[in-house]
């Protein structure tokens, strides 16, 4: 009994529709076809074409159109890398066109908020060397506060493959900025071969005073001295020079430049202040003290003369 119960007929096997099948292949298609139009609209949609953004960028870097259908682009795709990208890239070119302090500082930072989403959604490799070298860049403009991310961006931007020649400067000046002029001097080196500024120079040359490569530092102050074509830059180096002498026990060439720079800028705290520690040393009590006046009178604040000034000499 329990064995016909269980027996019966054998349900029917329904047979397939083919054409069922190929409805759902068909469905599957179009919403892919959909989903793809979609995305590729993205070149179309008000007109806004990542080609033609790239177009605008590279006829002449026109900055405030690009940053403008940037801006339009990503209203309507938010997420997307290339358009936060090229809006990133054009905040930071804006800041350094901007006047004002204030307006400077807020379009580094729309730069850095811009080309950071882009690294978070994921950029194809080929972008991330610029986009790292940008960012580092504008990390360097918003000052020493954000120079270890500036070390980091540009490191990136060299790993990547980034081939710009002024990292290795940038990455110096930035380790001299921290006091880190053991690194500095490592990539002063290699920025030196590509760039010889005065400004570079002078940068480089404190950084081996201050690992004690005093020749190499000599070499490229005197050069300054007797070339920069900045004058900031020349009275720096003879400065630099003078404490050297001084340092070294050259009184007179100390006393020397710093009467020469005085010269040339009568105004000179750190000329004035150099000369009264010569006198100083020279038991010139007379010299020493009317120098040391001479420094507060320019800058009241100078701690380092007040306090000579109170001492007994």
């Amino acid at each position: 009994m329990f064995d016909r119960f269980f027996r019966g007929k054998a349900p029917r096997t329904r047979k397939k529709n083919p054409w069922l099948f190929i409805a759902i292949i068909l469905i599957g298609v179009g919403v892919f076809l959909g989903f793809y139009f979609a995305i590729s609209s993205k070149d179309t949609k008000n007109g806004i074409s990542r080609s033609a953004l790239a177009k605008t960028w590279n006829s002449g870097n026109n900055i405030e159109k690009t940053l403008s259908e940037a801006q339009k682009a990503i209203e309507s795709y938010p997420f997307d890398e290339y358009y936060l990208s090229i809006c990133g890239i054009a905040y930071y070119y804006s800041a350094l066109n901007a006047q004002e302090e204030e307006t400077r500082q807020q379009e580094l930072e729309k730069a850095v908020i811009a080309l950071r989403k882009a690294l978070a959604v994921g950029l194809p490799s080929r972008m991330k060397g610029q986009v790292y070298y940008i960012l580092a860049k504008a990390y360097y403009q918003k000052g020493e506060p954000w120079f270890d991310l500036a070390e980091r961006y540009f490191l990136l931007a060299k790993e990547s493959g980034s081939k710009e020649k002024d990292i290795p400067q940038y990455l110096a000046i930035v380790y001299a900025g921290r006091k880190d002029y053991n690194r500095a001097v490592s990539w002063f080196e290699q920025a030196l071969e590509n760039n010889t500024s005065d400004a570079l120079l002078l940068s480089a040359a404190i950084s081996y005073m201050n690992t004690d490569q005093k020749e190499k530092a000599r070499d490229l102050l005197l050069r300054l001295e007797s070339s920069a074509s900045d004058a900031k830059i020349r009275l720096k180096a003879s400065l630099l020079l003078a404490q050297d002498n001084f340092d070294s026990g050259d009184i007179q060439a100390a006393l020397n430049r710093y009467q020469i720079v005085l010269k040339e800028d009568p105004v000179n705290v750190d000329a004035w202040y150099g000369l009264g520690l010569i006198y100083a040393k020279l038991n010139d009590q007379l010299g020493a003290r009317a120098a040391f006046r001479k420094v507060v009178q320019i800058d009241p604040n100078h701690a380092d003369a007040r306090r000579r000034l109170a001492e007994k000499l």
